[in-house]
């Protein structure tokens, strides 16, 4: 493969900031393809797959795969169906907060409008960084929209709107039992009760690679950190970018950072794990920061690094110019649309010793506002998207992890990415789990971490603000 220039790169992956593929970027003309509005209305939908046939007649509630018989069978029976569906009708309206979940949005609102014909969804695609902004505005001018993602619990929005009155209950009304047995469930509870649904999707994170460019070089999956490194300085010489990577994004950034967190310094996560204690300004911590700009001054993410955004990181990855992207396996999609010939895997970053941390975390879908005036319809999508069949719908779409095994992934990237030793806990989640009363350092993280790679703050100074509003 002829080899391509560092500089060469550069011009590439900011220009990609142009093209849309997954969430976060500010740029404007990402903003502009990213806040769409597109009406749906099509009554096709993927068949289940044959994997689901096996699982059919272990479930009759809302949520089990359609059982694939000769035999008669009743709305009920159906994944995520209702008797009664040709007596909901009515349009509804759902807020989704980036591009990155438009396909699997369009796949559920497929199978859903096969089983409830009679309602229209309008769906819109805004960006992730203006998204609350947005959907303040929205809710103050008495427009909320039916159905609407937040990040859960994870954030402090969620409750905020539970506070506000704002969300539909949705503990007795939707059948959640796909998830028993998971953590899904875990971000989208207040006070006991349900106000949003989960997916079945882990949002974890992976380093993905292109296997001719390894193969080329003669450079194997690392099996400890050293190797990695190794890999990262051959790769460089080679003249090939070692690492797609876009530092003006904070979820980019966080993505990067917590695979390196955990190669480094997974007893300290495992320390918080157990204890449910840590100080998030912690030396390992800092380090792991002060590993990803030592990578930066040897040049391992190109010139110009900080003003990439993530589309123009994953576009320089998918189509060859640079070796590795660390980044969330839901971007696998993005990655094979991108470039559908790119030969490429994934793998766990490893600690010195040979282990393979998985940071994994789980994700949130919709809510439903009390004040929606169609809620019948509200409710019967919440169902089907919390279904078998839905969720089937979704992370097949997506390519990314499944929270259960009813969920079979035929996708050899996603096979890869599950070959890890041990599930370990996001840095992100652990700052809202440590934030004090009145505090959120996880808005604070969202606006300030740019800074460590624009050299506006150092990674100290970064993580002891941090450290100041958690216990």
């Amino acid at each position: 493969m002829k080899k391509k220039m560092i500089s060469a790169l550069l011009c590439v992956s900011m220009a990609a900031g142009i093209l849309s593929g997954c969430g976060g970027g500010t740029e404007p003309a990402q903003t502009q393809a990213r806040d769409t509005k597109v009406l749906e209305t099509t009554e096709a939908a993927a068949e289940t797959e044959k994997a689901e046939e096996t699982q059919a007649k272990a479930s009759e509630t809302t949520g089990a795969v359609t059982e694939k018989t000769t035999e008669k069978k009743t709305e009920k029976e159906s994944t995520g169906g209702d008797a009664n569906a040709g007596d909901i009708g009515g349009k509804l309206v759902v807020w989704e907060h980036t591009a990155q979940f438009e396909a699997p949005l369009k796949a559920v609102i497929e199978g859903f409008n096969k089983k409830y014909p009679n309602v229209e969804i309008e769906y819109q695609i805004k960006t992730s960084d203006q998204y609350y902004n947005l959907l303040q505005t929205a809710m103050q001018a008495g427009e909320t929209p039916d159905l609407f993602w937040t990040n859960g619990t994870a954030t402090t929005n969620l409750e905020a709107y539970v506070k506000q009155g704002l969300l539909m209950d949705l503990t007795d009304k939707v059948d959640f039992s796909l998830y028993d047995g998971t953590n899904a469930m875990s971000l989208v509870k207040v006070d006991d009760k349900t106000y949003a649904s989960p997916t079945a999707e882990v949002g974890g994170r992976a380093v993905f690679y292109n296997k001719d460019i390894f193969k080329e070089l003669g450079l194997e999956v690392p099996k400890t950190f050293s190797e990695f490194e190794s890999a990262l300085a051959s790769i460089n010489e080679a003249g090939y970018l070692p690492i797609s990577f876009s530092a003006s994004d904070p979820w980019a950034i966080l993505f990067q950072f917590e695979p390196v967190l955990a190669a480094t310094a997974l007893d300290w996560i495992q320390g918080y794990v157990d204890t449910g204690e840590a100080k998030v300004n912690d030396p390992k911590v800092v380090a792991a920061y002060d590993k990803m700009l030592e990578w930066a001054d040897k040049g391992y993410y190109g010139p110009g690094y900080t003003g990439v955004d993530e589309s123009g990181a994953l576009l320089a990855f998918s189509k060859g110019d640079a070796a590795m992207c660390i980044e969330g396996t839901w971007n696998i999609q993005t990655i094979q649309e991108n470039n559908p010939e790119l030969n490429f895997g994934a793998f766990q970053l490893p600690t010195e010793d040979g282990k393979r941390p998985f940071v994994g975390t789980s994700s949130v879908g919709f809510s439903v506002s009390k004040d929606t005036e169609n809620p019948d319809a509200a409710l019967a999508f919440v169902n089907y998207f919390s279904s078998l069949e839905g969720q089937t719908a979704w992370i097949k779409s997506l390519d990314s992890i499944p929270c259960t095994d009813k969920i079979v992934s035929e996708n050899e990237v996603i096979n890869e990415i599950a070959q890890f030793d041990i599930q370990t806990e996001s840095y992100y989640n652990i700052l809202g789990y440590l934030e004090k009363e009145g505090e959120s350092p996880r808005n604070v993280w969202e606006e300030d971490q740019t800074k460590v790679f624009t050299k506006g703050m150092t990674a100290q100074e970064f993580t002891d603000e941090l450290a100041a509003l958690t216990r």
